[in-house]
């Protein structure tokens, strides 16, 4: 998995209904190999039947109730498949991401916390225990017992401190649910022994609690600061959708500590990351800033393609093609347009992602053409799905989407091939499952 993603995070918004079957099944697809193959045939359109026959819940009733979420028996279901543990290990490992099954299972299943710590427990002492166990253990445990736990880890050999094998999720759980100090004062000692490491660790701390407002990370910046963790208390400003704080730090630092004296490049980087949340208003920002968002136009690109991603994390498909491409036209012109219809109640990221899916690849083709859009998706990766082409994950949204009428018996006959699929996908098989 990604350093990026916080197994709390893209639960939570599961929780809230956001891209359900495409996360869903990107956990059904991480069986392997022929019988594999089968499996996720099959699975696959069981889940989404399961959730195309249940009417959806309110975003806000997920959140606080989870068991009385519409889609609670199919989450249940596809978590206890990948926690079950073959009783001969064949050449794929099923229970690869149990981390996130596992929180499924004690978030949708009510778990009381005896047995949820109980189940980590468990799955942590298997021969091949899930890649992040350690990091939801850790974001699982309340005070007390992350602390105890915290107490008994080592460093990992040649590493000067803990802090960056904890993982995102125990960094929110330490700052969040602690009181932080045991962070701060270890990552101080981090910054001395270890500059490169303290960097990256603060980055992914900063990451790890981009969601809180400007209020909170501000006064999470000024403790940094007054414990003297500079490159905390950086990235910390550098994350407010405002960044006068930012420039403003910038000019308070020693010049030691800067490689860019001039902070063209920690103003850029920062800007980047900026261009990407949804609320980033570049009107608002400093001048500098303003300044150096106007010597290109790849912000107002960029710009409605973070704003997409907010609704539809699939979008993140638009980056890799910009990126591929240099088209900046995919921000204002696809992106752009599935905003507006969104807003406009014409699409519904939550309860239908895999028309969002769709919809942006007719504006995909409008802009590349479609030769150039299959030639550019067919060898990029979708990030947290395992060995999951872009092109495929396409090909199995359109597939879906086009599926759904005839799912739901809205339709007496089977959809015809969609013009748009690529000439390896199974259609036929996937009609034949249906």
């Amino acid at each position: 998995m990604p350093s990026g993603a916080s197994i709390w995070g893209r639960v939570h918004a599961l929780a809230r209904g956001r891209a359900l079957a495409p996360a869903m099944i990107s956990g059904i697809r991480s069986v392997g190999g022929m019988e594999g193959e089968t499996m996720r045939r099959q699975a696959v359109l069981a889940v989404v039947a399961a959730i195309m026959g249940t009417a959806p819940i309110a975003p806000a009733a997920a959140q606080t109730q989870p068991g009385a979420c519409a889609f609670a028996p199919a989450i249940l279901d596809a978590g206890d498949f990948l926690l079950a543990e073959p009783a001969t290990f064949p050449n794929f490992w099923r229970d690869r991401f149990g981390d996130d099954a596992a929180y499924l299972k004690i978030r949708y299943g009510g778990l009381a916390y005896t047995e949820g710590s109980a189940l980590l427990a468990s799955l942590e002492k298997r021969s091949h225990p899930p890649q992040r166990i350690v990091e939801l253990r850790l974001a699982y445990a309340t005070t007390p017992d992350r602390a105890a736990m915290i107490a008994g880890m080592q460093p990992l050999p040649k590493a000067q401190s803990i802090v960056p094998q904890l993982g995102q999720s125990a960094w929110r759980a330490l700052v969040m649910e602690d009181d932080g100090d045991w962070l701060l004062d270890e990552l101080a000692r981090l910054q001395t022994s270890d500059l490169y490491q303290a960097s990256v660790a603060a980055k992914g701390i900063a990451q790890a609690l981009s969601a809180l407002d400007d209020q909170a990370k501000s006064q999470l910046a000024q403790r940094a600061e007054e414990a003297g963790v500079w490159l905390l208390a950086l990235e910390m400003r550098a994350a407010e959708d405002d960044l006068s704080d930012y420039v403003a730090y910038l000019d308070r630092l020693p010049p030691a500590a800067l490689i860019d004296k001039r902070h063209t490049g920690y103003l850029r980087n920062a800007l980047n990351s900026a261009n990407l949340r949804p609320f980033f208003d570049i009107s608002k920002q400093p001048a500098q800033v303003q300044a150096l968002d106007r010597q290109n136009g790849m912000g107002s690109a960029i710009r409605p393609i973070g704003q997409l991603i907010d609704h539809s994390p699939q979008a993140a498909i638009l980056l890799t093609l910009v990126n591929q491409t240099g088209d900046l036209r995919l921000g204002p012109t696809v992106a752009g347009a599935l905003n507006a219809q969104i807003a406009a109640k014409q699409l519904d990221p939550i309860n239908n992602p895999d028309a969002v899916t769709a919809a942006m690849l007719n504006g995909i083709d409008y802009v590349l053409g479609r030769r150039e859009r299959e030639d550019n998706l067919r060898h990029a990766l979708i990030s947290e799905m395992q060995g999951e082409t872009a092109e495929s994950f396409v090909d199995r949204a359109l597939a879906r989407s086009t599926l759904a009428p005839f799912m739901k018996g809205n339709e007496a006959e089977p959809p015809h091939r969609p013009k748009q699929l690529t000439a390896a996908f199974p259609w036929e098989q996937w009609v034949g499952l249906a």
